[in-house]
């Protein structure tokens, strides 16, 4: 299994860092659009007052360390941040929609994992939250995932996508490039900003999708190198037990021989 975890783990590892660059240079474009757009702040940064939409993603099987524990706890803490009576939740995977349900959130849609992560398959999570964001029925969409960076560096996190958390996606898309090429707008800045708003939640929407599966296969093959490792241990263990016990049998059946062949010659 372990094998197998690390084999799907760099299969996910690879997608996420191609998907990486195309999020950070989506991301840049936003800057570059936003200075010229008047109502931008207002329209997709300026905090609102309303219900929160968060999108949950966990694993649907276990054996997997606590990859799934750490997302459970970063639910909770959301929850207690904007009130369980105002946010609701859209789960991927099976382990998040229990956890979700047991504690009595509501959960608005849930999307099962595939082997493999299509665009095409999570673009109504994308579609739904931006429509209810646009229309005022829900005043942000977060994200409650597990960032990837490397084997050693996983960590459960939230993200808030909309409104634009300006800071936050800045480091998530390694600073503003302050070099960058100038762009002529066409057609306006504001309708601009929209269509380029609507792709970067997409971008933002699915790298996070895909690093949380590189997370994921990560934290198996984790469990199951520690797994093997502690079977290997206790394997060890039980041959020097055998060993030790099958020595003390042998000895003490050469000291009853010795003692029985003393008695017969005396």
């Amino acid at each position: 299994m372990e094998l197998i975890s690390s084999i799907k783990m760099r299969k996910a590892q690879e997608a996420a860092m191609r998907s990486r660059r195309y999020a950070f240079d989506s991301w840049k474009i936003v800057l570059k659009v936003s200075a010229h757009d008047k109502s931008f702040q207002k329209n997709y940064v300026k905090e609102r007052q309303g219900r929160t939409l968060a999108l949950v993603i966990t694993s649907s099987k276990g054996l997997a360390g606590s990859y799934n524990s750490d997302v459970f706890k970063k639910v909770i803490e959301v929850t207690e941040k904007y009130g369980q009576e105002n946010i609701d939740f859209i789960t991927m995977g099976d382990k998040g929609a229990r956890f979700i349900r047991k504690f009595g959130g509501n959960i608005v849609a849930d999307f099962p994992l595939g082997q493999e992560i299509f665009f095409s398959r999570y673009s109504p999570i994308v579609y739904f939250a931006w429509k209810s964001f646009i229309s005022g029925e829900y005043a942000r969409f977060i994200t409650v995932h597990t960032h990837f960076e490397s084997i050693s560096k996983i960590a459960a996190t939230s993200l808030q996508i909309l409104p634009l958390d300006v800071q936050r996606l800045n480091d998530f898309g390694e600073g503003e490039d302050e070099k960058g090429p100038e762009y002529t707008m066409e057609p306006e800045a504001e309708e601009l900003s929209r269509a380029i708003v609507r792709q970067i939640v997409r971008a933002l929407t699915y790298q996070i999708i895909l690093e949380s599966s590189a997370a994921e296969h990560a934290s198996r093959m984790v469990a199951m190198k520690n797994a093997s490792d502690a079977a290997k241990d206790l394997k060890d263990d039980f041959e020097f037990t055998f060993n030790q016990l099958r020595q003390a049998s042998i000895t003490q059946e050469l000291a009853e021989i010795s003692t029985g062949a003393n008695a017969i010659e005396q």
